[in-house]
């Protein structure tokens, strides 16, 4: 990925930070954008310090004119943008969906899925001039089968799922392919966020989605950190194009994915 530059939304800590430096360490120069200053200079001190190209800028994904002013600010600095990675998450209330809270349901499909279309108009911007690009978008099981009780969540990740297929086929002769990109369960990020709160929270549906994750992590249902980042740089790469529109899930055999869909389509 040597000379390639990628934006990674939500890059200052979980999930992201491990894609940004898995990034940084394949050759991009990667660029992170969040709302959390502190983190997101953490991030950059830290992987700097180990010789990774890594800026960062806070940005709200929601924010349709950071997020434009982002991307200039990228494009100026390197002149080009390879791949967007929508990494930026909310995890939504938990709880009977007939008692959630409607403003903090809806929050969650604003940042999930209005997010990365925020983010994917303004790097399209970009791409579409360039002839070429890729957009990552993180879904999830919970988007894939139906999560009861985090239904904010569960059907944010469902929407982008949907999006993405759009957006992949919108985008079919113009150099630039869509994934959804389903890590599984990784104990990271809201995963790992849940499993921490077993014992210390006060919200009896925290402490349950916590327990449940924890049991799943301690029956081997887990997937290692080393093959989502190792998954979400070979999409990042190039490597399976072929692949655009659909959910790909870390632990594939790409190879075996991208003949299957050649032979489909006569390729």
């Amino acid at each position: 990925m040597r000379e390639s530059t990628v934006l990674v939304t939500g890059g200052g800590k979980g999930l992201g930070k491990a894609f940004t430096e898995a990034l940084g360490r394949a050759g991009a120069r990667v660029f992170i954008t969040g709302r959390d200053g502190p983190s997101l200079d953490a991030t950059v001190a830290e992987l700097t310090g180990r010789g990774l190209l890594v800026e960062a800028m806070r940005a709200d994904v929601v924010d349709s004119g950071a997020m434009a002013d982002a991307v200039a600010r990228i494009t100026a600095a390197s002149g080009r943008l390879d791949v967007l990675v929508n990494n930026a998450v909310a995890a939504g209330p938990l709880g009977p969906t007939a008692e959630v809270d409607l403003d903090a349901w809806w929050y969650a499909q604003q940042v999930n899925v209005a997010g990365p279309l925020v983010a994917a108009q303004a790097a399209l911007k970009v791409m579409l001039p360039q002839g070429r690009g890729r957009i990552i978008n993180l879904v999830s099981p919970a988007g894939i089968t139906r999560w009861p009780n985090a239904t904010a969540y569960s059907v944010s990740k469902a929407a982008l799922i949907k999006l993405s297929e759009n957006l992949a086929t919108e985008l079919r002769r113009t150099g630039i392919a869509v994934f959804s990109y389903n890590p599984g369960l990784v104990d990271a990020g809201l995963t790992r966020a849940g499993i921490d709160s077993v014992g210390t929270t006060t919200d009896p549906w925290l402490e349950r989605v916590g327990r449940w994750a924890r049991k799943a992590r301690d029956a081997g249902e887990f997937v290692p950190l080393d093959t989502v980042v190792g998954t979400l740089v070979r999409l990042a790469s190039g490597h399976a194009d072929a692949l655009s529109g659909q959910i790909v899930h870390a632990q594939d055999d790409l190879e075996a994915r991208i003949a299957e869909r050649e032979g489909a389509t006569g390729c």
